[in-house]
């Protein structure tokens, strides 16, 4: 008997600072909105399809989170220190990143 099972891959995204991402809020330095989350949407086919657990690995865990019908859940990150702007990243009933959106508030 085999069992497969899939390491969580980080997904690469070329010039992504995963360091900078993580403290931006804490520094209010902009590198969420002013280039990071460019970044992940200019190479979104490295991100869409991924799991929940590999794209927190990548970007942490998210500032919330929303349940919607048929189990799709959304996952949301704040971009800048006035909360102005977010990211936000529906995942399918069985945990896949769908699709990705910027939103102004």
């Amino acid at each position: 008997l085999f069992l497969l099972a899939r390491c969580n891959d980080v997904p690469i995204i070329d010039g992504f600072q995963k360091d900078m991402w993580a403290n931006d809020l804490k520094e209010c330095r902009n590198y969420r909105e002013s280039k990071g989350a460019k970044l992940l949407i200019d190479q979104k086919n490295n991100i869409l399809g991924i799991s929940q657990n590999e794209l927190m690995q990548l970007l942490g865990k998210p500032d919330r989170q929303q349940l919607a019908k048929r189990n799709q859940k959304f996952f949301y990150y704040q971009l800048n220190c006035q909360n102005s702007q977010e990211l936000s990243i529906r995942f399918n009933a069985v945990g896949h990143a769908k699709e990705m959106m910027l939103i102004t508030k």
